[in-house]
């Protein structure tokens, strides 16, 4: 499919590329796959599970290896769509396009004004579609050679830092009464899309951290001794992306279970970051490839063009209450929280063609 900036009126707009990403995001998929990314030190895999007929958890990563004076940065995501709540994997899917248009759009600032407004812009983008009652949970790390690590976490879905005979170490709380204030039930106080007084946590990663384990709570039915012991005792990342989607079926499967297992280490290596100029995308199912043909402005302008790749074989919360995450059925709204603002349109102009990505291998197994 080739989509010209003259087609229509949208593709003039810079939103083309954050549009592109969510419809690639929102392509028919299998039920489960795993992606170990071709030239990416990464993981990342996402399970229906057994108990739902929607995956409305979304996995990406984004790769700008920008030239010249922009700031190259690697954006690592799971988003989970509120079940309970309205168009829950549509959320998901504009928390993130939103998100990585954001970084793409802010990158002349420094790794941590990046993630503040990458995150801004992604939940005024999902207020502005469902109006404060739909949503995600969010954890993203950024890489950036120049910087420490960066995570950012709103929800429920979950950052651990681990590694091969690593301790594994939670670098995230929950925004739920039982663990932000310390009340009962799994109630969320905070989530993408939840309009104006949300407060993302923000943090740099711990120094000495060689992997990250990004989570979303299908995995969190794994008992959390069993889950550490998994990624300590796993001699490298597919082998405990593998385990752990085992086991949440074998616990029953009760929710989407995704992950992505991220080397830190790999990633400070300059091949990792990649040194062509452009925009690489990958999730589960396959890969995506956006070259830019000119150098972007600080008001950019570029013409660009998305090509296929081939794919290998602390805590501050407003106030308690909030919305409702049940085990059984999703979560829903109790109350409806804030105003949101709409998000400027986009300044990025786009020539894009895209062929249909190369499925990730289907990790059916026996674990059925």
């Amino acid at each position: 499919m080739t989509q010209s900036s003259s087609d229509s009126p949208s593709a003039s707009r810079g939103d083309a590329f954050q549009e592109t990403v969510a419809t690639w995001l929102s392509r028919p998929v299998p039920e489960r796959a795993q992606n170990q990314c071709f030239d990416f030190p990464a993981i990342l895999a996402s399970d229906i599970g057994l108990q739902r007929e929607e995956n409305q958890d979304r996995v990406a990563a984004l790769r700008l290896s920008a030239k010249h004076s922009s700031q190259p940065v690697v954006a690592v995501v799971v988003a989970d769509g509120m079940g309970g709540m309205r168009d829950g994997a549509k959320c998901a899917t504009l928390a993130i396009s939103s998100f990585f248009y954001a970084l793409v759009r802010h990158r002349h600032q420094g790794l941590e004004r990046r993630a503040v407004a990458a995150i801004a812009h992604a939940n005024d983008a999902v207020y502005a579609f469902a109006g404060g009652r739909g949503g995600a949970t969010f954890s993203a790390v950024l890489f950036d050679a120049g910087a420490s690590p960066v995570i950012i976490n709103l929800g429920d879905s979950r950052i651990y830092a681990c590694g091969k005979g690593a301790k594994v170490e939670r670098l995230t709380v929950d925004d739920s009464l039982e663990e932000a204030v310390g009340g009962t039930g799994r109630e969320l106080l905070q989530f993408v899309g939840m309009g104006a007084g949300m407060r993302p946590h923000i943090r740099t990663v711990p120094s000495g951290a060689i992997e990250l384990a990004l989570t979303t709570d299908g995995i969190h039915y794994i008992d959390a001794d069993t889950l550490a012991s998994v990624l300590f005792h796993a001699p490298d990342s597919k082998a405990a992306a593998d385990r752990l989607s085992a086991l949440a079926r074998w616990c029953g499967g009760h929710d989407n279970a995704s992950m992505a297992l991220v080397d830190l280490q790999a990633l400070s290596m300059p091949s990792a970051r990649g040194q062509d100029g452009g925009v690489q995308l990958w999730d589960p199912f396959g890969t995506m490839a956006v070259t830019w043909v000119r150098e972007i402005s600080e008001t950019p302008r570029p013409l660009a063009v998305a090509a296929p790749e081939a794919n290998p074989p602390a805590m501050n919360v407003e106030k308690p209450g909030g919305y409702r995450k049940e085990r059984k059925g999703g979560r829903r709204p109790s109350k409806k929280t804030g105003q949101g603002i709409r998000p400027p349109k986009d300044d990025v102009q786009l020539e894009i063609q895209i062929e249909k990505s190369t499925d990730a291998r289907d990790s059916d197994d026996d674990s059925r």
